[in-house]
């Protein structure tokens, strides 16, 4: 969240002739702060691999987010944040929870667009929250569902 509200409030800024404008420190600050958002995300579900996906996933954060961020850049690095935990998380071995993971990115890039477009201060506020929190939702109903049908609960 820090990095995300960093990086939005970094298009808030205005120009000597009353225009928009962008303040790179604010930028800059964003994106030193955002790999440690992929740190925790990948060590504390435990991937093996974490310290390779967290540079892949800033990768990801980089390319979705400048075309993502073509609509709006609070927008972009939503799902930026998304799709970057969506590899930074630990690999799932069942193909659902990757499915569901994607579907959970896609649902929060239309709803917090939609927000943006609607109440503005709501979509910038769901943007940094909402990402990361679905891809957890995603895997509970994953979960629950396996549960329900008696498999095992392995990601």
């Amino acid at each position: 969240m820090f990095s995300y509200f960093t990086y939005a409030a970094a298009f808030t800024v205005e120009t000597a002739d009353g225009g928009p404008g962008i303040d790179l420190g604010l930028v800059a600050i964003s994106l030193v702060i955002a790999p440690f958002v992929f740190v925790v995300l990948g060590f504390v579900s435990r991937d093996p691999g974490a310290a390779r996906d967290v540079l892949r996933a800033m990768g990801l954060l980089v390319v979705t987010g400048l075309v993502v961020g073509l609509v709006s850049p609070a927008l972009g690095a939503s799902a930026g944040f998304g799709a970057g935990g969506i590899i930074t998380l630990k690999r799932a071995n069942d193909r659902r929870i990757v499915i569901w993971r994607i579907s959970a990115v896609i649902f929060t890039v239309v709803y917090v667009l939609l927000l943006l477009v609607t109440i503005t201060p709501a979509g910038l506020f769901a943007g940094g929250l909402l990402p990361l929190a679905m891809l957890g939702f995603a895997d509970e109903y994953v979960l629950w569902a396996r549960r329900r049908d008696g498999r095992p609960d392995s990601v």
